[in-house]
């Protein structure tokens, strides 16, 4: 009765080291090494199961069935359970494996020629395995690489639509001819994905039908031995230069001689383009073929830009500049109907003259409040923030970036006056400084305003890069300042 009993609680130690070592491959992976060490225990199980069948066969009897058997329940349960929790998605291996299961498929690649099928090849293999939506759209760019005779060679891009039930789905595709013939694809349902139709696929099949690309290969320097080539579709785009540029329709691929004329007077075109490169060279340029091209005047870009830059603002803490014109804009944070900006009005020798316009409505009209917030002073906008709608500050820097001047409002712009910290009253530089030798009168670089805790700070450094300084604050909303202690070490 003994040797049963024993037998029994040392199936269920085993029981549960197999069970443990179970969880942990689907937990963290490492099949093999799991494995390896599992089998010894998994062994030993075997054959102290059939110990226990042949002393029960011999009449051996053990006291302890029921607690024995709600031990067993109990590692069962707790193990299960954990394994079972793998599954769910991001709690371990497991859960990607059956994801992989379920939204992975690899298809065979039998019509791989872009020549002869296009990307209608690609697709079709596809749908004899996976229902695909009528209307495809790609998430950010579809590329797709090739040999001088048209074979495919690398395929990588995210499609999405809605199916049937006008559910979205999303589909990554995937295809390098170095891991063999098959296709992969991951299906989702489309998250983080919404119907864009600038983004539309349909006309990526148009310009690979109608543009005669692999003639254009076959000529001059495009042609070469073992060369491979590569085609870039991303949808609609905007594009402002004639170079290799080619317009595509029903007749062919050819330049416009109007559209040419309007893009040379300026504005853009806009149009679903897909560009052809020549890879592994920087010297030729791509070939640009437009489907459905559209003029844009230059008045209606930039209104266009305009706009982008205004609702970049008004997503932003702090302020965005206006990479084209230097522009500096800001709306306030709690209304975002009234914003600022800082406009050039003049430009000299690294250095510019600023205005300050005020809108109201968000953005859409601008009116000039103050043609010279620096009082005569030339540099670069450092930025603009207002904590109040009529509560703010503005800030020009050298153009060396080595020394800056901050300016207080609190009538909204209308007038400004200059920050004055006390330096004199600084008595020590942070340690950093004066183990590369600077000295107080380095510090000359104030940053701009930051309200934190009812306080105001500005820092002032060595410079725009410098990561260490001296720091001030002021509890009266900028009429005194004062130094923060420590702020030197």
């Amino acid at each position: 009765m003994k040797k049963l009993k024993a037998t029994g609680y040392a199936i269920l130690v085993v029981y549960a080291i197999c069970m443990y070592m179970i969880w942990k491959i689907c937990k963290s992976g490492g099949v093999r090494y799991w494995l390896d060490r599992m089998f010894p225990f998994a062994m030993l199980l075997i054959i102290l199961l059939m110990i226990g069948l042949v002393l029960r066969h011999r009449g051996y009897h053990a006291s302890g069935f029921k607690f024995r058997l709600a031990l067993f329940i109990s590692i069962t349960l707790l193990f299960g359970g954990m394994i079972v929790h793998t599954a769910i998605p991001y709690n371990g291996v497991l859960s990607w494996k059956i994801d992989d299961l379920l939204n992975h498929k690899q298809i065979t690649f039998v019509q791989n020629n872009i020549y002869e099928e296009g990307i209608d090849g690609i697709l079709d293999d596809i749908k004899a395995k996976i229902a695909l939506p009528d209307s495809l759209y790609v998430a950010e760019d579809f590329y797709i690489e090739f040999t001088e005779d048209g074979t495919i060679t690398n395929v990588e891009t995210m499609l999405y639509g809605e199916n049937d039930k006008g559910q979205l789905r999303g589909f990554l595709i995937s295809f390098d001819y170095k891991k063999g013939n098959k296709i992969d694809v991951w299906m989702n349902k489309g998250e983080g994905v919404s119907i864009d139709p600038d983004r539309l696929l349909h006309p990526f099949f148009t310009i690979l039908q109608y543009s005669s690309f692999k003639e254009q290969i076959q000529h001059g320097h495009w042609m070469a031995h073992d060369q491979h080539y590569g085609f870039l579709y991303s949808g609609k785009e905007t594009i402002n230069t004639t170079t290799e540029l080619y317009i595509v329709d029903s007749t062919g691929a050819h330049h416009s001689e109007a559209m040419m004329s309007q893009l040379s007077e300026g504005g853009a075109i806009s149009g679903y383009e897909a560009s052809l490169y020549l890879l592994n060279t920087k010297d030729i340029p791509p070939i640009r073929y437009l489907v459905k091209p559209q003029f844009i005047s230059s008045e209606i870009l930039e209104n266009k830009h305009e706009r982008t830059i205004i609702e970049e603002a008004k997503h932003s803490k702090s302020w965005i500049i206006d990479d084209t014109d230097s522009t500096v804009y800001h709306f306030i944070s709690d209304n975002k109907e009234i914003g600022y900006r800082l406009v050039v009005i003049d430009a000299a020798a690294g250095s510019r003259y600023y205005a300050l316009e005020k809108s109201s409505d968000g953005g859409s009209h601008w009116e000039m409040i103050n043609q010279n917030p620096f009082m005569d002073e030339t540099g670069v906008a450092e930025g603009i923030i207002f904590f109040l709608n009529d509560f703010g500050f503005i800030g020009l820097q050298g153009a060396s970036g080595q020394y800056s001047q901050i300016y207080l409002t609190k009538d909204g712009g209308m007038n400004f006056r200059q920050v004055q910290l006390p330096m004199d009253k600084v008595t020590d530089i942070p340690t950093q400084g004066k183990e590369i030798g600077l000295t107080l009168d380095d510090y000359k670089y104030m940053s701009m305003p930051q309200y934190k805790e009812g306080k105001l700070f500005i820092i002032v450094t060595a410079g725009v890069d410098e990561p260490n300084g001296i720091e001030f604050y002021s509890e009266d909303s900028g009429e005194s300042w004062h130094i923060s202690k420590n702020s030197t070490s």
